[in-house]
């Protein structure tokens, strides 16, 4: 449930903690969350609310853990209580534009960079964590003991509850498929962000300036990022940019079972959680992305449009 707290109510919380503000800014607000920029002892700072404080707590983590890479990861102030019901997280204020409102030239000038990003981001030294999976923000270890239990944990017990025979078997095969494939692959373990979305960082010209947003950080497979962004390429242009380019990178590696079998879980992740709430659109959406994904992968650089972005209709 969305968080209600009014500005004033916000601001009073913030001259408790750090004393007098200025200059107090709403933000735009997250599907169960509230953001407000202001400015408390010379400094611009970000305050967001929501009813959980995990992720809050992944962010101090990846603040930390990713300080002097060259990742430009907010410095976390304060994570705690604010009101009945609602966690605060009071974080520096970086600068820059979210890419979703830029236009696709420059998009595609700022590709490299997500791209770089990510890599950066994987090669985060890991040593003295265990596991994989979403990341325990008290110890950095991941949830689960190898990759394809975190892909299975990601999926419901069963897909009984899909009252169209034709899509509960769908959902089935498709499950198996992927962890058949995951099982057989070779391990990668690398932190990543989990879900590097534009919305999800800002850009000062071609440069990233800030990543935000860790609550889906685990340790992995980073090719999880690129799966995303193929799986939303056909309705999302922006990241049609980005999957092209990290694609185009990946012509002739031989990763298509790999990449598959993550698209395959991020859609039927999606599919379980929209369905969940109860959104239609989105649940036929990826009904309709899904289907193709039961036939053996085309090559990413010649196979793209026939294959990895088609997009159909249901019955």
């Amino acid at each position: 449930m969305k968080t209600t707290l009014s500005e004033e109510q916000a601001a009073q919380a913030m001259r408790g903690l750090l004393g007098p503000v200025d200059d107090w800014t709403r933000l735009a607000e997250g599907e169960v969350s509230q953001a407000f920029a202001f400015r408390a002892d010379g400094r611009d700072l970000v305050l967001r609310i929501a009813p959980r404080r995990e992720g809050f707590d992944k962010d101090a983590w990846a603040a930390a853990k990713l300080a002097g890479t060259g990742v430009p990861v907010p410095e976390v102030l304060h994570v705690g209580p604010v009101a009945e019901g609602a966690y605060c997280c009071v974080s520096e204020r970086l600068g820059g534009v979210h890419l979703t409102g830029s236009d696709a030239a420059h998009q595609r000038r700022c590709a490299p960079a997500v791209r770089a990003v990510i890599e950066a981001i994987a090669a985060v030294d890991l040593q003295g964590t265990r596991g994989y999976g979403s990341v325990d923000p008290a110890t950095g270890n991941g949830t689960q003991e190898d990759w394809t239990g975190q892909l299975r944990a990601l999926l419901p017990a069963d897909w009984d509850y899909l009252e169209d025979r034709a899509d509960r078997e769908m959902a089935e095969e498709l499950t198996a498929t992927a962890l058949d494939i995951a099982a057989s692959l070779p391990v990668e373990r690398r932190l990543v962000h989990g879900d590097l979305n534009p919305g999800n960082f800002t850009v000062e010209g071609d440069r990233i300036a800030g990543v935000f947003d860790w609550e889906t950080v685990m340790i992995g497979d980073p090719m999880w990022e690129l799966a995303r962004y193929v799986l939303w390429a056909p309705v999302m242009p922006g990241t049609r940019i980005q999957a092209d380019h990290d694609l185009d990178r990946l012509a002739g590696a031989g990763v298509e079972q790999r990449l598959r079998a993550l698209v395959i879980v991020n859609g039927l992740w999606a599919l379980d959680i929209y369905r969940g709430m109860a959104n239609a659109p989105a649940v036929q959406l990826v009904l309709n992305r899904l289907p193709f994904f039961r036939d053996e992968p085309l090559p990413v650089d010649t196979g793209r449009e026939d294959y990895w972005m088609r997009l159909g209709r249901r019955r």
